[in-house]
């Protein structure tokens, strides 16, 4: 995994999925890769990219909610273009499901929670706050 930071958006494989899958279907892809990690066996591991997928959907309904952009990074302009279905209100729910999916178990979750630094961990918790 190619990341610069613990941010929703400091990694290569949430970028590429904006590029490739939000950028082209907006709210469709949202709902996606969050019903994808909801949805999923409790026993299926969720590798990084899955996982990074899910995180940068519920940041953007996150944004959709709250307001707070600050979090986008470089996608805000991504995220404009496609705000308005992202207000649907089954998506909070899916979202933080989702979420907490990829808390529970994904090789993401493994990687971030090795170390000591418990960067990434608080900013989970911050977006999972967002999402209620």
């Amino acid at each position: 995994m190619g990341a610069w930071g613990h941010g929703s958006f400091e990694n290569d494989s949430a970028l590429d999925w904006v590029e490739n899958a939000f950028k082209p279907a907006g709210a469709a892809a949202v709902e996606s890769a969050l019903r994808y990690a909801a949805e999923s066996a409790e026993d299926l591991y969720l590798d990084i990219d899955e996982a990074s997928a899910v995180i940068a959907a519920a940041e953007f309904v996150a944004a959709a909610k709250d307001g707070d952009l600050s979090k986008l990074g470089t996608t805000q302009n991504d995220f404009a273009t496609h705000r308005q279905s992202l207000t649907s209100p089954h998506l909070l729910p899916l979202a933080r499901r989702a979420l907490q999916r990829v808390l529970r178990k994904s090789e993401l979750q493994e990687l971030w929670t090795e170390g000591q630094d418990k960067s990434w961990l608080n900013e989970m918790t911050n977006l999972l706050a967002r999402l209620r």
